[in-house]
């Protein structure tokens, strides 16, 4: 087997089992909420912590790449997730659990890091940004009937980091097989530095990646409550809506590569956020439920790969030497943008929820205006040369 794909393959279920184990949270916050006996505001902060902690280990391990090596870098990331789950496992007290979902915070922000640098390090043909996208969002689907055969059982939460321990175990197992370009000191002096944000294109797309964050926050978030007030939708309908949409947005990812391929990652984030901006005024002027579905289907389907053809063009259109810099800023950006929007669309969405699309359609408009300039440049520097 050629060591590239065997590479890739390895990266894929890398996303898939990090994704099981970040995902697994969600589902129980009520259950640790009852366990525990604490309030809504001090349970709230569960997913922040999360999320900074990631933030912050993304930060730190973009500072430890060139001195670890983007193994090393991912046997610690994992090594995290490990730990992190014995803490959980053994919490007997909120603030314990509190210290084990920062330590999993950690290891989703170094993990995260690792994977996207080593897929970015590999050769265009395989650098499956999409696929990669498509596997972490398949874990996400398949941990929900996980968690709730769990709970079915009822079996402490807490076990359901067993099964993370061993799959973990397995993937670092896995991982040792991963051949080519990983020690990145050779390829990059300024690795773990953060120059390459004096690139103003990387700075423009990487703006919009933050901004493309919080328009998925805003999607995923709050239209079950924009469902619920608005077409009158009850409680048992709604996740399966939204499970749904959680589809049709995976499988986008899982055939977005070829299709990026053959469109060109430019011309889709150029259009593409129309048609969301589309579904989303369907959303909103809709009064019937087969309305709401058709506008999400559409939103699903269309913003699915606006990430994976940010990051492919960001990191396809520089040097070698500054692709694990630019990989390590595009995680950050990305964790940033989780961590600081989460907070302002939620208070926008507590002021009135229509605000929260009218903040997205905001977002969707900066990724058309810089990816139709950056593709207009791009075609008028191809007519001079041909002109030459």
């Amino acid at each position: 087997m050629n060591k590239n794909f065997k590479t890739m393959i390895i990266i894929f279920f890398g996303f898939f089992f990090l994704s099981l184990f970040s995902n697994t949270l969600s589902p129980f916050i009520t259950t640790i909420k009852n366990t525990y006996h604490v309030s809504n505001n001090i349970i709230a902060m569960l997913p922040s912590v999360v999320y900074l902690a990631s933030f912050i280990m993304s930060i730190v391990g973009a500072k430890l790449m060139a001195p670890l090596g983007l193994k090393k870098g991912l046997y610690l990331g994992f090594s995290f997730a490990i730990l992190a789950s014995i803490v959980i496992i053994v919490s007997k007290s909120f603030y314990i659990l509190l210290v084990g979902y920062f330590i999993s915070g950690l290891s989703v922000g170094m993990s995260s890091l690792m994977l996207n640098a080593l897929l970015s390090m590999l050769p265009k043909e395989y650098q499956k940004f999409s696929l990669a996208n498509a596997c972490f969002g398949l874990g996400g689907i398949l941990i929900l009937p996980i968690d709730r055969l769990i709970l079915k059982q009822n079996i402490n939460f807490n076990y359901t980091y067993i099964l993370h321990i061993v799959l973990i175990i397995l993937f670092i197992i896995m991982a040792t097989k991963i051949k080519g370009d990983t020690d990145i000191k050779s390829e990059s002096k300024d690795a773990g530095s953060f120059t390459v944000l004096k690139n103003p294109m990387i700075l423009i797309l990487l703006i919009a990646i933050f901004f493309y964050v919080g328009a998925e926050i805003s999607t995923t978030n709050w239209t079950g409550t924009f469902l619920e007030n608005f077409y009158g939708l009850n409680k048992t309908e709604v996740p399966n809506i939204l499970l749904g949409f959680w589809i049709l947005f995976t499988f986008g990812r899982a055939i977005g590569d070829k299709f990026l391929e053959k469109v060109g990652q430019l011309t889709f984030l150029a259009i593409s956020p129309i048609i969301s901006i589309v579904g989303i005024f369907i959303i909103l002027s809709g009064t019937k439920k087969i309305q709401a579905l058709i506008g999400l289907g559409i939103i699903g389907i269309t913003m699915s790969l606006i990430y994976p053809a940010l990051q492919g063009y960001i990191i396809q259109n520089v040097d070698k030497k500054d692709i694990p810099p630019t990989s390590a800023v595009i995680t950050i950006f990305n964790n940033l943008g989780a961590t600081f929007l989460t907070y302002v669309i939620g208070f926008a969405g507590e002021v009135r929820v229509t605000y929260v699309f009218i903040i997205q359609i905001i977002f969707y408009l900066y990724i058309i205006i810089v990816s139709a300039n950056y593709m207009f440049f791009k075609s008028k520097e191809q007519m001079e040369q041909l002109g030459q």
